[in-house]
């Protein structure tokens, strides 16, 4: 019967009837691009549709402060970058995850769970899953406010937890960095990498 299929047999049901609706378009604006309005919801869908999930909050002070720093006026942009580190800090104390305001960011970051999650990094692409006691960062400690010393995920990476990635490298589109890893070379996209140091897991 046609209710007892599962939601992924449905679509193959109505291919073969030849009545398939048209594949919706994917939105491919930029996160910049997007309204902060449609950015937020979008990110509160991300995280499940959870009022209390501290991934959410994370990613929301984050999108309010970066959206505060294109203000032209020092008379709004001011208070606002002043709120932005009230909260971020907070979010730091309470649960864990400090996401420092110089990170790029894309569009449906997850961050799964919290405790011990610090985002140093140069950008994060879209559709990129983060787990608890994660570390992106530099190196070396000097080197925390030099761009090209800090990690870029690209999309679709999937971070286990207790992973480092460190350093100027680029982990790939659809790469995994499986749990407790060091990464400190380049991941190709499409990538599995485990160990310490992260070495390439062949699929």
């Amino acid at each position: 019967m046609v209710s007892e299929l599962s939601p992924r047999a449905a679509p193959l049901l109505s291919q073969q009837d030849g009545n398939s609706p048209e594949p919706e378009a994917k939105d491919a604006r930029t996160a910049e691009a997007l309204p902060l309005h449609e950015l937020l919801a979008e990110d509160f869908r991300t995280h499940d549709g959870l009022w209390l999930e501290p991934g959410f909050w994370a990613v929301a002070v984050h999108r309010l402060g970066a959206r505060s720093q294109r203000l032209k006026s020092p008379v709004l942009r001011r208070p606002l970058a002043l709120a932005h580190q009230v909260l971020s800090t907070g979010i730091d104390w309470l649960w864990g995850i400090n996401l420092p305001a110089s990170t790029e960011i894309g569009r449906r970051l997850r961050i799964w769970h919290h405790g011990s999650i610090l985002l140093n990094a140069r950008a994060i692409g879209n559709d990129v899953h983060i787990r608890q006691d994660t570390t992106l960062g530099p190196l070396r400690d000097r080197d925390a406010s030099r761009p090209e010393c800090l990690p870029v995920l690209e999309d679709n990476v999937d971070i286990g937890s207790g992973a480092c990635v460190l350093g100027g490298v680029h982990v790939g589109k659809g790469s995994f960095v499986g749990a407790n890893s060091v990464v400190v070379q380049e991941v190709p996209a499409g990538a599995t990498v485990f160990g310490v140091p992260a070495r390439i897991i062949p699929r």
